[in-house]
């Protein structure tokens, strides 16, 4: 593939209409319909922080689009989007409106492909949200980041042959979960609209670590100094989380691929705050390197707990929200069981992390002992309640069904279970419930009446002390501490608890 000066130098007027596009034959009625879509983007050493986007397809309707998000702004993703433009086959332009939701109409859903153009701005650290730039978009020295859903328009519901070429200056390249065409262009296939909407990417000079277990493929992105600078830690914390979980579970996620290879991208930059988000089965993290050990563990956190959703949310999913419980706190503890083991916190960090953390945040939240934990869509107001008290409520069933099995089994038996079982149906609560009844030996509908159902505080203590872990208060702060006591069986449970 040309390099991009070539490419501007063979043509100029790409970057500012981006007008021409192969000639395509109108569908016949016999005809199956066209449903692929050509996307080209193209970033220059000279304005990194514009997108050239040309793509071209055959319209099922007058309207173009972005996919969902950035709802606090009237035209949402498409605030940052200039100089709209479509013309036919015949490279006739074609009257567009731009309307206040964003889209933009056509006079009339035209015969054949078109092709439209447009451009891409990085000004969205100007702009508030409620998750972080790190789902959004934004530029660095080294390169720059979009969501897919930041990046792309689409017509139409679906389309099921996409394929996207870059042209970059020429010491840059590009990570995305997609498939390469070619190892040596910048060109991608994609599978669909889902997958596409689904996707992060970074294009620049950051490092790319490849790291791979059978099929599954993880692709970490570092930029900048302060996170290359952490490859080593970065790469083996990833890979030591990786093989856990899927030792956990029995295997490696199961994610929709076009590709013989599953594939997940990290993208790690610094940042003045950290922060991460998981879009579709990719992350996105921010990392303070001025933060200090605190920074970093915390990063740590977000990435093993963003990890663990490609299995629990990803791999097997909740018909309801009233669910969020299990799938965010459960992965909380599971997340922490996973730095444990790889030895990236100790005992004593791990109950630290436990107790100034989650336990802080679920002794704060309002919503504990008013709103059911069953009351998902409260996740992000009443973090302490879905979050910690999901967690909460994953400590007290482990250290249940270790102590009535003699350690025999234990909460890793409901994974297994949730990911062997739903891989083609959603889950319900009642599953968990039932299938928790049978590893308990013993109904939890009682268990469940108060503290999931109901509004009961969950008593972490007392289910602490079945792995000999004592709880102290200090000042106001309450604090965890494995006891001095020495009993063998607790002593068992507390090492399933930390993970081993």
């Amino acid at each position: 593939m040309k390099t991009l000066m070539q490419h501007v130098a063979a043509s100029a007027a790409l970057l500012v209409a981006a007008l021409t596009t192969p000639s395509a034959t109108a569908q016949s009625a016999t005809t199956e319909p066209d449903n692929t879509a050509h996307y080209e983007i193209t970033i220059t050493q000279e304005h990194p922080e514009i997108a050239f986007v040309k793509a071209s397809l055959t319209p099922t309707d007058d309207t173009f689009y972005m996919f969902p998000g950035a709802n606090q702004l009237p035209r949402r993703w498409s605030t940052f989007v200039s100089n709209f433009s479509v013309v036919d086959e015949s490279d006739q332009p074609l009257a567009v409106t731009a309307m206040e939701d964003g889209s933009w109409h056509l006079s009339a859903a035209p015969q054949g492909r078109v092709t439209f153009s447009y451009q891409v701005k990085l000004e969205h650290e100007s702009h508030s949200w409620s998750g972080g730039v790190d789902g959004a978009a934004y530029i660095r020295d080294w390169g720059v980041f979009y969501t897919a859903r930041a990046l792309f328009v689409a017509n139409g519901e679906e389309r099921d042959d996409i394929t996207v070429d870059f042209f970059l200056p020429e010491t840059w390249k590009v990570t995305t979960p997609w498939q390469r065409q070619d190892a040596d262009t910048h060109s991608f296939h994609v599978a669909n609209y889902e997958n596409l909407s689904t996707s992060l990417l970074f294009a620049g000079t950051h490092r790319e670590i490849p790291i791979r277990h059978g099929q599954f493929e993880l692709l970490l992105a570092l930029g900048g100094d302060d996170t290359s600078a952490m490859e080593q830690t970065f790469s083996e914390m990833a890979g030591g989380v990786l093989q856990y979980y899927t030792d956990l579970m029995g295997g490696v996620p199961r994610l929709q691929s076009d590709d013989a290879t599953i594939r997940s991208v990290v993208v790690i930059n610094p940042a003045d705050q950290t922060d991460g988000e998981a879009i579709g089965s990719n992350i996105s993290i921010l990392i303070d390197p001025a933060g200090g050990p605190m920074s970093q563990t915390f990063g740590g956190l977000l990435f093993a707990h963003e990890f663990f959703h490609l299995w629990n949310g990803k791999s097997f999913t909740p018909n309801a929200d009233d669910t969020e419980w299990f799938k965010e706190g459960f992965s909380n503890y599971y997340t922490l069981k996973a730095l444990h083991h790889i030895g990236f916190v100790d005992d004593q960090s791990y109950l630290d992390v436990l107790a100034n953390f989650f336990y802080q945040r679920y002794d704060s939240d309002g919503g504990v002992g008013k709103f059911s934990m069953t009351n998902g869509e409260l996740k992000h107001e009443h973090w302490g309640l879905i979050y910690s008290g999901g967690m909460f409520v994953a400590i007290a069933q482990d250290m249940q069904i270790r102590s009535a099995s003699g350690n025999q089994h234990s909460l890793d038996d409901l994974m297994r279970f949730m990911f062997g079982e739903f891989d083609t149906t959603g889950y319900d609560i009642g599953d968990i419930e039932t299938e928790l009844s049978r590893l308990n030996g013993i109904s939890q509908k009682d268990f469940f009446e108060r503290y999931i159902y109901g509004v009961e505080r969950i008593p972490l203590s007392k289910y602490l002390a079945m792995a000999n872990i004592e709880t102290r208060q200090e000042g106001e702060q309450t604090m965890f501490k494995v006891g001095e006591a020495s009993d063998r069986a607790a002593g068992k449970i507390r090492r399933g608890f930390f993970g081993h």
